[in-house]
């Protein structure tokens, strides 16, 4: 039975959100809060990001391996300022499935973390997989970009990907104009055991006082 509160991680209060709408293929969608993680602990921007109005379910600090989970994955999150979703013709529906889980990491875009280790990687995953959300990344490479296709041609790839559940980037949800987490190493982030982790030892996320 998948549990809604990731165990043995810190915890603050999200505020209000409301419920799943337990339809549609479970996923995790990636995003960054654009802070450096030497300087700037997970709690600090889990704290800042509540106080944006940008309720994620986890923030992570993979510098550290620390956790912070604003939300139970029974609960939608809000990644972007604002709590319409709409952005001009579109919808953003990075909200949607039976899960959706909203991971946002301290990091830049610029430096994508996949590059640097990845303390506390595993049991983010273990979590994922509890609530059945496949290790695949069905729209491919995150911060790759489309500009290429035409609008309409990309919104339809989007919305094809993200039918297939798993794991997607902030920028590759349809109707999201978010920049997403940057160009990440995916196949690094999802591998299996211990295959393609930091060569350094995990910490453990912090545990609840």
């Amino acid at each position: 039975m998948p549990k809604a509160w990731m165990p043995e991680v810190e915890r603050i209060d999200g505020g209000g959100a409301r419920a799943s709408r337990g339809i549609g293929a479970p996923r995790v969608v990636w995003t960054v809060t654009g802070a450096d993680p030497t300087v700037w602990s997970a709690r600090e921007e889990a704290e800042r990001l509540v106080s944006e109005r940008r309720t994620v379910h986890l923030v992570w600090n993979p510098l550290s391996g620390d956790t912070v989970q604003i939300l139970p994955a029974t609960r939608r999150g809000t990644p972007s300022p604002g709590s319409t979703h709409h952005y001009g013709q579109h919808v953003d529906h990075g909200d949607e499935g039976r899960v959706c889980l909203i991971v946002a990491v301290v990091a830049h875009g610029s430096e994508p973390f996949t590059h640097g280790p990845l303390h506390g990687r595993s049991a983010l995953l273990a979590w994922f997989d509890s609530w059945g959300v496949p290790r695949t990344w069905p729209a491919g490479t995150p911060g790759t970009g489309t500009a290429a296709r035409p609008e309409r041609e990309r919104e339809r790839a989007r919305e094809r990907a993200w039918a297939a559940g798993g794991h997607f980037g902030l920028d590759q949800v349809p109707g999201s104009t978010d920049p997403g987490p940057g160009r990440l190493d995916t196949a690094r982030l999802l591998a299996e055991g211990g295959r393609g982790s930091s060569s350094r030892p995990e910490m453990a996320p912090s545990v609840i006082g």
